[in-house]
């Protein structure tokens, strides 16, 4: 063998080898790509399911959740095709689907629980009913749901979010109310009024609301109808004792009552088509 001929073979290793070590670190980094963004997702639907208990707990319509549930299905199926070899997805994937069962379920109550024990967990809340509003606009967007659906969706989120510090207070008023602490009961039960008071949500159930907040603190009602909060667990059982029934109103006052009564009528607000944030 010549000096040249080995030469180009020495060369022609040299790049067969420069090319192996390539082919293996382009292989090994799209290995640590793929794993990292699966890993992301896992994370993903971790968090994503638990906005789905959340917001079950917090919305009346299982509408919502079920279209989150959807999407983690659809996560999970992106993840198994890119990746086939994992297998713990199953367990993932069939935990997804017997949730889907069960929101489809009309047989099983919608339990709601809207009363909070902090400020803390009252944002908490408030911040997983925004992470569901921004995952709707970004489903309306692709072209999943209507822009009426979406709206409507949206304004039930919405409800939830004003919910979720109102009956915390009016919870909290209750608690006041079985220590026979009227002070603090009716600084709760106040608190509550001005938070629907300030807020603009055409739901008709926000002026009812208000109404009966306004009997409670008059001691003419224990609590709020159940169609309003049907959290009752904390309701009291009776009027504190050192407080004295109020007395009925004469007629001319329950007319005027009535009067300011029909002064809460709402009016719809009209939705434009414009964008949106979370």
């Amino acid at each position: 063998m010549t000096a040249s001929t080995s030469l180009i073979l020495f060369a022609a290793l040299a790049i067969i080898s420069l090319l192996a070590v390539s082919w293996v670190n382009e292989r090994e980094q799209r290995r640590k790509t793929l794993s990292k963004k699966l890993k992301e997702l896992r994370q993903h639907i971790s968090s994503t399911e638990e906005l789905i208990l959340e917001v079950d707990q917090m919305v009346e319509s299982r509408a919502i959740a079920k279209l989150i549930n959807d999407e983690i299905i659809e996560m999970i199926l992106a993840m198994k095709s890119a990746n086939p070899d994992t297998g713990y997805l199953n367990a993932s994937h069939q935990t997804a689907i017997s949730r889907a069962e069960t929101l489809n379920d009309e047989s099983i109550p919608v339990a709601l629980d809207r009363l909070k024990d902090s400020d803390a967990q009252i944002a908490r809340s408030k911040k997983i009913l925004e992470e569901a509003a921004a995952i709707l606009r970004r489903q309306q967007a692709g072209g999943k749901l209507s822009f009426e659906e979406m709206n409507a969706f949206l304004s039930e989120l919405s409800w939830g979010h004003l919910m979720v510090e109102v009956i915390t207070h009016v919870g909290q008023g209750h608690k006041a109310q079985r220590r026979q602490d009227v002070l603090s009961s009716h600084a709760f039960y106040k608190k509550a009024q001005q938070l629907l008071m300030h807020s603009s949500h055409p739901d008709k159930r926000r002026h009812r609301f208000i109404k009966e907040l306004s009997e409670m603190l008059a001691n003419k009602r224990l609590a709020i109808s159940e169609d309003i909060m049907p959290e009752t667990h904390l309701n009291p059982e009776s009027p504190p004792a050192n407080t004295a029934p109020a007395p009925e109103p004469s007629q001319k006052q329950a007319a005027a009552e009535d009067t300011a009564g029909s002064d809460l009528e709402v009016i719809p607000g009209k939705t434009t088509r414009q964008s949106s944030k979370a």
